[in-house]
């Protein structure tokens, strides 16, 4: 039997049909591209230890005498003395003083060490605890001095101490009395190295005439308080009283 040509082409071509979409399809796959991930830059910020800085306290030395200059001193003692007005203080060491001759008067200072002077006392005041002055003078005029005024302190701070009166006669000695040392007010010297101090005292009759000594002197910072040293009494000249005399604080009789 045969097949016309036309239906054995037919046949041919349906085969080739039937074969293709029998083939299983084959997936093109993209190329992997790898992925990148962009990290943040991180900059490194160098940490600074901020280092403790210590300030150093300064030692604080007490405004005290210093108790070994107290033990060890030998000074002049007190040669003025009034057997009906005895001192007020008894001073029975010294760290050192004496006794000059100004006009009229014979002025005595001396530089002690005597424990009830304290800053914070009520009766006996000193800025440097357990350091005093002894004052005492004696009139030599041979007349009557009228009413006598007496004035002191640490210069510049001058101070209008007592009257006495009503009238002196020669030979009369006053009664010896102590301070304590006294700076102006809201001040304190720097004692850390060697300070001079003048301790003035003055002596005005009714008559206005000046007479005055002074009693100079070192104080420094020691281990254990404050050391005076170089105690010097000398008699205040004419241009010292002069000038001291315009800082006098005026007294109302």
């Amino acid at each position: 039997m045969k097949f016309p040509t036309f239906l054995l082409i037919l046949g041919i071509i349906a085969v080739s049909i039937s074969s293709c979409q029998s083939q299983p399809a084959v997936a093109t796959s993209p190329a992997e591209v790898p992925t990148s991930i962009m990290l943040p830059t991180v900059t490194e910020i160098p940490t600074t230890i901020a280092a403790e800085v210590v300030t150093p306290i300064p030692v604080q030395v007490p405004a005290i005498v210093s108790p070994k200059s107290c033990a060890s001193s030998d000074g002049q003692l007190p040669s003025l003395s009034n057997s009906e007005t005895p001192s007020i203080r008894p001073v029975n060491r010294t760290l050192g003083g004496g006794l000059v001759q100004s006009k009229e008067f014979a002025i005595e200072l001396v530089l002690y060490c005597d424990s009830v002077f304290q800053p914070n006392s009520t009766d006996f005041v000193s800025d440097i605890g357990g350091l005093a002055i002894y004052y005492s003078w004696r009139y030599d005029a041979p007349y009557e001095s009228g009413l006598i005024y007496g004035y002191f302190g640490i210069e510049p701070d001058i101070r209008w101490q007592s009257g006495e009166g009503p009238s002196t006669s020669q030979g009369h000695v006053s009664q010896g009395q102590s301070t304590g040392i006294r700076f102006a007010p809201n001040t304190f010297p720097d004692f850390s190295k060697p300070t001079s101090l003048r301790f003035v005292y003055i002596t005005q009759t009714e008559s206005g005439q000046l007479s005055g000594a002074m009693l100079s002197f070192d104080i420094q910072q020691v281990s254990d308080g404050l050391q005076p040293s170089k105690m010097l009494v000398t008699p205040l000249s004419d241009t010292e009283l002069e000038r001291i005399k315009s800082v006098l604080p005026t007294v109302t009789p």
